[in-house]
């Protein structure tokens, strides 16, 4: 098998990231499952951003919409207490673009584990905060719920990706 990209035959069939892929020796470039190699793309490009694993996905979803911008995001650390969080400012239109945010959280929210809202805060500009909510002090949150929360990220990420490609938010 040749690199369609450089033409080696240096191209070898190895697990990447839990995918049985191939990868070209050579120039690194990747073949196989298109989805995985998505995925595979988009996570590095989250890491040389330093983002967390597991907020990589959302984060995609919500800058390629075109309409927000990350300010800060974290997987959250359960070792801190700290739960999950993503801090974006709206590139334009913003009214009709919170509003359309706030549905989609809304309507995932049937399917995560926590409920997740949208909060607003004014740091230089206004910045949404999506976070879980907890009904208590953030010194009594335990690790199970962080990581309750950590497995929300996926799911919000999968619901928000649904709902951009519908009519109601473009």
């Amino acid at each position: 098998m040749d690199c369609d990209a450089c033409g080696s035959r240096n191209v070898t069939r190895r697990e990447i990231e839990g995918h049985l892929l191939y990868e070209c020796r050579l120039c690194g470039d990747l073949s196989g499952d298109d989805a995985a190699i998505a995925l595979i793309e988009e996570l590095r490009l989250g890491r040389t951003r330093g983002l967390d694993d597991e907020v990589i996905p959302l984060v995609s979803v919500l800058e390629g919409t075109g309409k927000f911008r990350l300010v800060h995001a974290s997987a959250g650390w359960k070792e801190k207490g700290e739960a999950p969080s993503v801090l974006l400012s709206c590139t334009r239109d913003e009214l009709r673009v919170v509003e359309r945010l706030l549905r989609s959280v809304e309507l995932a929210n049937r399917e995560m584990k926590l409920r997740w809202l949208v909060e607003l805060a004014l740091q230089q500009t206004l910045v949404l905060i999506l976070r879980p909510r907890f009904f208590k002090p953030p010194t009594e949150i335990t690790g199970d719920e962080i990581d309750a929360a950590r497995a929300d990220l996926r799911t919000l990420a999968k619901c928000l990706r649904r709902d951009v490609s519908l009519s109601w938010w473009r």
